[in-house]
């Protein structure tokens, strides 16, 4: 478990499957950022059977709340382009009443640390909309350097879209 002041990360357990998959169906309380696909219960499971979602090529850990355990978010990690040692970066605070109370920053700063000190990588990625302004200085706030725009790189709710490319490499991390 990586514990922050406010947040804990943590990974998922059996029991928290149907939680998961009941905040993942609320596609529009997602906001308008996050992509519109659906994880059914039948694919969550698979996933969680294979190897407790936290495998060599994909990683995922719960934002909880430390006092109740409440779930309030998940971020996970993937290998993007494979040629890269590196691994990119997501995560979502499923709830709108949750958000904007710093917990995402929080859990990127022990995210990306735990990342770059327990895999052979030399850095982690996070990418977002340029208009997604929160993720943008999620992003800033914690250390990560902007690299530039990867134009019409993604497909979401028919439209094509930019992408803002930040990274962080372990010459960034700050105590």
């Amino acid at each position: 478990m990586l514990k922050g002041p406010n947040i804990h990360l943590r990974l998922v357990k059996q029991t928290d499957l149907d939680m998961i998959q009941v905040l993942d169906e609320d596609v529009y309380a997602r906001g308008p950022y996050f992509p519109l696909m659906i994880r059914t219960g039948v694919s969550l499971r698979a996933s969680y059977d294979k190897d407790g979602m936290w495998g060599p090529e994909v990683g995922t850990m719960l934002m909880v709340d430390p006092a109740d355990d409440r779930i309030l978010g998940s971020i996970v990690y993937f290998r993007g382009v494979h040629y890269y040692d590196a691994v990119e970066i997501g995560y979502i605070v499923y709830r709108p009443e949750d958000r904007g109370k710093g917990y995402t920053s929080e859990a990127v700063k022990l995210f990306a640390r735990y990342l770059l000190d327990s895999k052979k990588i030399s850095r982690v990625q996070l990418q977002a909309e340029p208009g997604n302004i929160a993720s943008c200085r999620v992003a800033e706030k914690c250390g990560f350097k902007f690299e530039g725009t990867a134009r019409s790189a993604i497909m979401s709710q028919g439209k094509e879209l930019d992408i803002s490319v930040y990274s962080l490499i372990r010459d960034d991390l700050v105590d």
